[in-house]
């Protein structure tokens, strides 16, 4: 009875040590949109993409013909709706790449989105230092245009 209580403390011993060399931590993907220079600059883009539109959707207005222009207005919309799922896909698609390298540098094994827990412990949370590796690895050419 003894040996078995020994194995099972041993196991467990082993199952927690396997498990405690296991880097997880969380990001906060909605701050990297809104706090990096990727993500603001994808930002600026879609604001003068959409600024465009809607000077050359009023020049029409203005030239009275209001039919062309609700038309130019409609695929205007549907243009910057395109843009912006493209745009989204390439911000990601290079979130994804960043996040891949941090990881690695890092030895983290596991990276969770910050949204889709309900708690981790703030020493977890690394999202401030992978916006600054991101904006690293962003300057160096990896632009969204």
């Amino acid at each position: 009875m003894l040996k078995h209580l020994y194995l099972l403390i041993l196991s467990l011993f082993i199952i927690s040590f396997s498990f405690a060399r296991e880097e997880i931590v969380v990001i906060d993907i909605q701050k990297v949109v809104e706090q990096s220079t990727a993500g603001k600059e994808a930002q600026q883009l879609l604001e003068k993409q959409a600024r465009m539109a809607q000077q050359e959707i009023q020049a029409k207005a203005q030239s009275g013909n209001q039919q062309e222009a609700q038309a130019l207005a409609a695929q205007k919309q549907q243009e910057l709706m395109q843009k912006r799922q493209e745009l989204i896909e390439k911000f990601m698609k290079t979130v994804q790449e960043a996040l891949e390298k941090f990881s690695k540098q890092n030895g983290y094994t596991i990276v969770l989105d910050k949204q889709a827990i309900l708690y981790n412990k703030p020493e977890f949370d690394k999202t401030q230092e992978f916006i600054k590796f991101f904006n690293i690895e962003y300057s160096k050419g990896n632009k969204l245009k």
